[in-house]
Parts: structure tokens; sequence; C-alpha cells
């Protein structure tokens, strides 16, 4: 009985050997990477053999092979290269055991584009404000659940009422409540949990002083530091202890301007004498001026007249025709005659 007990376990432990044992995948973490970065992944499942496992990535005839490190039964640990020109979407994911048997996860990791920042704006903010809006803009930014503010102290500042407006744009509040004056790099962070700190914010103090200022004559614009603060007279308040860049500014006078020093709980007094731009009086003339007319010589030259007819010589010509003479007189006689009647 013994003995047939030995030849029943022998064929069973012959028949699980011969069986390929398929292992199978239950998650992937993270589950998704960037282009032209390593993602390095924790796969779980089942029956994965330590001694040799390949895993993969696929889409359509594109295959990133993944670099194994830590095995086990249940899990294995590798990272995949993607590169630049990788297309973004879902890519499979394949786990072949040694005895060559395949288990494939559809669309289990997702290919993205890295998110990039570009500005925060605010750039600053007083400390103890405990409600400070702030909008991110950058790429590839749609999918952020988180953003945060960190120090070389590692102070860190979590903000609540965050939103992924756009793949561009991401809003949400920070509350500096006794927070440590400082400068401090700004963290997004994706649904996986993928960080990006390319950005700065400055916690400046909250005491403050304020700059009093007059000027003579009266209405001249203040600018502060370039920024328009009103019209003298004036106070410009809030203002961080430190040092400013007064100007004012008037028609007519010329600009004044100095550098101010603000000191925390005190108001500075500025009394600014304006110097009047001086004009130049020009005299225009009342009479009309003379014109003299020049008539310049004729350069024309008259052609010559042509030559009249030669008179044939045998022609003598004489001042009185003594034909003519005779006529005129007898007309003159006529009407002497007819008067007389």
């Amino acid at each position: 009985m013994k003995h047939s007990m030995n030849i029943v376990c022998s064929i069973l432990l012959l028949l699980m050997v011969a069986v390929p044992v398929g292992a199978t995948i239950t998650k992937i973490s993270p589950a998704g990477g960037y282009t032209g970065r390593t993602a390095t992944v924790t796969i779980t499942g089942s029956n994965f053999t330590q001694s040799y496992v390949e895993v993969m990535l696929t889409k359509g005839s594109r295959e990133i092979f993944g670099s194994t490190g830590l095995k086990t039964n249940t899990s294995v640990t590798c990272s995949f290269a993607v590169s630049k020109t990788d297309t973004t979407g879902d890519w499979d994911l394949i786990v072949t055991n040694y005895d060559g048997y395949k288990h494939t996860k559809p669309n289990a990791f997702t290919v993205r584009k890295p998110m990039t920042l570009t500005s925060i704006n605010p750039l600053h903010a007083r400390v103890n404000n405990d409600s400070v809006d702030f909008t991110i803009v950058g790429t590839y930014l749609a999918e952020v659940e988180d953003v945060f503010l960190y120090n070389n102290d590692y102070d860190n500042i979590t903000a609540t009422d965050v939103v992924g407006i756009s793949a561009t744009k991401v809003e949400g509040t920070f509350d500096l409540t006794d927070a440590e004056v400082d400068n401090y790099d700004v963290c997004v962070v994706d649904d996986m949990g993928t960080e990006e700190c390319d950005l700065t914010f400055e916690i400046t103090t909250d005491e403050v002083g304020s700059i009093d200022i007059s000027s003579s004559p009266s209405g001249a614009s203040i600018y502060v530091d370039g920024s328009l603060e009103g019209t003298t007279p004036d106070t410009v308040e809030n203002l961080e202890e430190g040092t400013y860049r007064v100007v004012l500014k008037k028609s007519g006078y010329s600009d004044w301007g100095k550098t101010i020093k603000v000191t925390a709980g005190d108001s500075t007094e500025v009394n600014a004498y304006l110097d009047a731009i001086a004009t130049v009086s020009t005299t225009i003339p009342t009479t009309r001026p003379t014109t003299v007319k020049t008539t310049r010589a004729s350069t024309l030259k008259v052609p010559t007249s042509w030559p009249s007819a030669t008179v044939p010589a045998t022609t003598t010509s004489s001042p009185f025709d003594p034909a003519v003479v005779l006529g005129a007189a007898g007309i003159a006689l006529a009407l002497v005659i007819h008067r007389r009647r």
C-alpha cells in the first residue's frame, strides 16, 4: 500500500512539472510612464518563476522589454526605457514564465508626455495669509492631483482645492499660517504619483511699514518701484521692510526721485519740492513780410525779319501820287459847293 502511494505521488509530481504553470497579473504600479524617461514598476500577481521571467510592453508592432530586478513568486520589479518617440496611450503588459507560458494584461500601462511647469502666479505672499489663491501654468497638467511647497528644512505646505483646469493650467490655495519665511520649491503631483518641481515661491514677512508722501505742488503721480500708487498727498501702505525707489511725476515739472527706507511698524515721511520746467518764449511776427519781385532780363532771341521784295529799278516811287492828290481835292470842292446851296 505504501509503495502504491509513492507511485501515485511520483506521477502527480511528474504531471505538475510537465503541465505549464501560468503566471497571473493582478496589478502594475505605477501604471504609467513618460516619453523619454525610464519607468520603474512593480508587477504583482501569482506563479512568477524566480529563476526566469520576461516582462514587456507592447503597442501595435512596438515592444519595450523590461529589465527585471527583484523577483518573487508574487511580484516582479522591472524598468522600462520609454523613448521620446514612443506613442502615448495605453500599452499591453505581457509576463512570460520560464516555461514559455504568457499572461497578458491589456491596457495595463499608460504612456504620457512629461509634465512641464512654466509659471506660478503670484510669485510670493506674506506669512500668516491663510488663503493665497494661485495658478500654475505648464503642459500636460490635466492629471495633476496635488500641489505642495517645500524648502531646505523640509517644511511642506500642501495646497487645498487643487483643480486641473486644463492640460495647461492648475489652480489651488495655500494656507501660509505660521509658515517659515523662505524660498520654496513648487511641486505638482499627478495621479501616478509623479512629481515635477521646477518653480519657486517666496513666503515673505508680514511685518510691514508705510510711506507718507506729499509734494509741492500737490497732485503728482506716485510711483513706488515702478508701480503707480496714487497722487500726492497720499500714504502707500503694507510695504515690507526694505528699500524702495519713489518717483513723483507731474506735467510741467521735472521728475523727482529718491530711494526710501521702510521700517516695519513705522511710516516714513517724504516731502518733495518739484521744479517747474522753464518755458522758452517764441515771438510770432504780426506784419506780413515784404515780397521782393525780381525780373530777370529776357534771354529770348528775336529772329531777324525776312527781307522785303526788291522793287525793280525801272519803277519810281514818290511820296505823293498826283492822281490821288487831284482826286482828293475834287471831292473836297464838291462838298463845299453842296453846303453853300
